[in-house]
């Protein structure tokens, strides 16, 4: 890595001060709206952001928001068996919880953050006007479960003019993308933005594959000039077949292997030694169904200069079916031997939901010179339900309905003067719970002629109602240097609350409720934005502290697990970016370092002074756009995602992530852009996903080197 990483880095700098300097301040006037919720330029904010845009999305042709996140050294993204998290700031394995997607403002993490799936590419690219990155805390605004950091993607609101496109992709490992939509103007007042994407593809790993199509219909209402509506419905429907990790020993031996056994005679098993089928079935792949509706709403108004209203709404639905098999055994005794256990592959066959609304009210007041009040309201009722027909072969039934129902209310300030900009809020949220489950354990293990052959507990139902209270506030101070830049001092104090699943632990049978706290996190940041030398830069520091961090500890997979609260996990680091523009050269460096320490821990106090597993502490990635005339340009970038602990015992240590990419686009005119690439040039072994069972690393490989190309036609 670092050989890769200096050169590159010679490279560019020898570059960056050899050409002539043109500098570009437009970037420091961009908008967002992820830091207040109304319009805000980055100089006025004291907080790191890093903005994607829709022009960053086309150039670097990204295939889906997972692509465009995993550009960000802000981010770093994990994939387990349910799916994909995106943890920032070290927030670690519970980042489904504590690092926000939004689409719009309204969070798309699932409330069932073991078993849920965060459905992060069932937005459209082609609706996608920016996607903003704010790492650390955003408590007052947000609420609940905004400790790490949030990723908004803001989708299109305007159409200037009535137009479509259509488009195909195709890559390596037969991908095959296909995009087409259509933003249709009626008049001044009504607009339409519908969008349609679908993608046929397979992976590195044998029968391992991807189904799926996603659609949005935007209605846009323009009452008045100062009077907006926009009404939104999204589709996401995606079927996928995927492949269990493989150890040491069956990557050396076979990478591609997933775990079917076309001549139904043997599998493999985590040795790499082989077995008999005893289900009759060759295909021990992982099958989901996801299928994900969500209507939404944003309506603002504009009072006589001084007064904006702004009111949310939401409404989504995500249902997963899974069917899984898992390596177990079981006493398959008779008369003749009553003691015979046999390997096998139990069924894993449920249905996996999450339900939210959300309907959020603000009133912002201008006073004064650039100063303004905000005061909000928010309620969010969540839903979760885990249906089972067959778990693991040992339930007759299995069942768990979760309803978490929160209001919040907040307030936000800042005063300009000169300037100097003051920044205060504060929030208070309510948080209630209401969880139901059935359990009637069903299992055979025990010689036919004992007991009839099986254990049954008979019906179990389970209650659990709780309630909490908690606040955030924020206090910060921004100075305007200069027409260019800022500096800024930030501290914030948040929290999460557990999610309903997180209160019982289980002992074989038996389910137990645990006492788990919320977890309260304060952070103190400082950071500065301007351009020198020809230069933007943006570099920030932070320190923080989370008390009573939610932990999770399995002891046996589906038998026995608890969960805990830390003492006290201490995040710092820093983070830094920048980028020039000479002649037809951009240059890019961006590096985010993040030490995230357990520093009190009184149930394992032998792991004070561990890393938090999950966080790696080491992110970059720098490269060069050249824009050779106006319609031809090439972009090298180069991405380095740096290695983590995979338990809290700093035991087992996952590998780092490298790839150098490149992409080429050429637009023949206004109308057909064709462009190619070639991603991780040069071939490097990498890891989509590590973890541990029985005391070792288990692995699946990430692509080599791959290319892809395709064209986009606007009419």
């Amino acid at each position: 890595m670092n050989k890769y990483f200096i050169s590159l880095g010679i490279l560019i700098s020898t570059l960056s001060y050899s050409m002539d300097i043109e500098e570009n301040e437009v970037f420091l006037e961009k908008s967002i709206i992820s830091s207040i919720g109304y319009d805000e330029s980055i100089q006025n904010t004291s907080k790191n952001i890093q903005i994607i845009t829709k022009e960053d999305i086309s150039e670097k042709n990204f295939k889906n928001i997972t692509e465009a996140l995993d550009s960000s050294p802000l981010v770093t993204i994990t994939k387990n068996s349910v799916g994909e998290s995106i943890q920032m700031r070290g927030s670690g394995i519970n980042s489904k919880a504590t690092v926000q997607v939004l689409v719009d403002g309204t969070s798309i993490n699932p409330i069932d953050i073991n078993h849920g799936t965060l459905p992060l590419n069932s937005i459209t690219l082609a609706s996608v006007e920016r996607i903003e990155i704010l790492p650390g805390g955003n408590g007052v605004l947000y609420g609940d479960g905004f400790t790490g950091g949030l990723i908004n993607i803001i989708t299109k609101s305007s159409v200037n003019k009535t137009e479509g496109y259509f488009g195909y992709r195709y890559g390596s490992l037969n991908e095959n993308i296909y995009d087409i939509g259509t933003s249709f103007k009626v008049n001044d007042y009504l607009s339409f933005i519908l969008n349609y994407s679908k993608e046929n593809s397979y992976t590195n790993r044998d029968d391992e594959k991807i189904n799926s199509d996603h659609a949005n219909l935007t209605t846009l209402l323009n009452l008045t000039e100062n009077d907006k509506l926009k009404l939104q419905y999204s589709y996401y429907n995606k079927k996928n077949k995927t492949a269990n990790l493989l150890t040491k020993n069956q990557l050396n031996s076979d990478s591609s292997q997933s775990g079917v056994d076309y001549d139904g005679s043997y599998l493999p098993n985590n040795s790499g030694n082989k077995y008999p089928i005893l289900d009759g079935t060759g295909d021990i792949l992982d099958k989901s169904h996801l299928r994900r509706d969500e209507f939404s709403f944003n309506y603002n108004k504009i009072f006589n200069n001084k007064f904006e209203f702004n009111l949310n709404g939401s409404y989504q639905k995500n249902t997963n079916d899974v069917i899984s098999k898992e390596a177990t055994y079981a006493n398959f005794g008779s008369m003749t031997k009553p003691l015979e256990y046999k390997n096998y592959y139990a069924n894993n066959i449920g249905t996996f939901t999450d339900e939210k609304f959300k309907i959020n009210p603000s009133l912002k007041y201008s006073y004064m010179n650039n100063s303004y009040f905000i005061l909000g309201y928010d309620y969010k009722e969540q839903k979760s339900k885990r249906n089972f027909d067959n778990f693991m072969d040992m339930y007759k039934v299995y069942n768990l309905s979760s309803k978490k129902e929160s209001n919040g209310i907040y307030i936000f300030n800042k005063t300009s003067i000169d300037n100097f900009e003051f920044l205060q809020g504060y929030r208070k949220e309510w948080t209630k719970y209401n969880t139901t489950k059935n359990s009637h354990y069903y299992h055979k293990v025990k010689p036919i002629f004992i007991d009839g052959g099986y254990v049954d507990t008979g019906l179990i139902t389970n209650h659990i109602t709780k309630s909490m209270h908690n606040d955030s506030y924020e206090l910060a101070l921004n100075y305007l240097y200069s027409d260019t830049g800022n500096t800024y001092i930030r501290f914030e104090k948040s929290f999460r609350t557990p999610a309903p699943t997180e209160f019982q632990d289980k002992n074989g049978t038996d389910y137990t409720l645990n006492n788990l706290k919320p977890e309260i996190n304060q952070t103190l940041e400082i950071g500065i934005k301007d351009y020198f030398f020809g230069s933007f830069i943006s570099l920030n520091g932070f320190i923080g502290e989370t008390k009573n961090e939610i932990y999770y500890n399995e002891i046996s997979h589906g038998k026995e697990w608890y969960y805990g609260n830390f003492g006290k996990i201490q995040r710092k680091g820093i983070e830094l970016g920048l980028e020039q523009t000479f002649g037809k050269f951009v240059f890019f460096e961006n590096f985010a370092y993040t030490d995230a320490k357990i520093k009190e821990n009184s149930k394992d106090n032998y792991l004070e002074g561990n890393q938090v597993p999950y966080t790696p502490k080491i992110n970059a990635n720098l490269g060069t756009i050249i824009n050779f005339t106006d319609n031809f340009n090439s972009i090298l970038s180069f991405n380095y995602k740096d290695k983590y602990y995979l338990d809290k015992a700093n035991k087992y240590e996952a590998k780092s992530f490298i790839t150098l990419d490149l992409s080429v686009n050429y637009l023949f005119s206004n109308s057909l852009k064709v462009y190619g690439g070639i991603n991780n040039i040069l071939d490097r072994i990498n890891y989509d996903q590590q973890g541990i069972s029985n005391d070792e690393i288990l692995y699946d490989i990430a692509n080599g080197r791959t290319f892809y190309s395709g064209f986009t036609y606007i009419f």
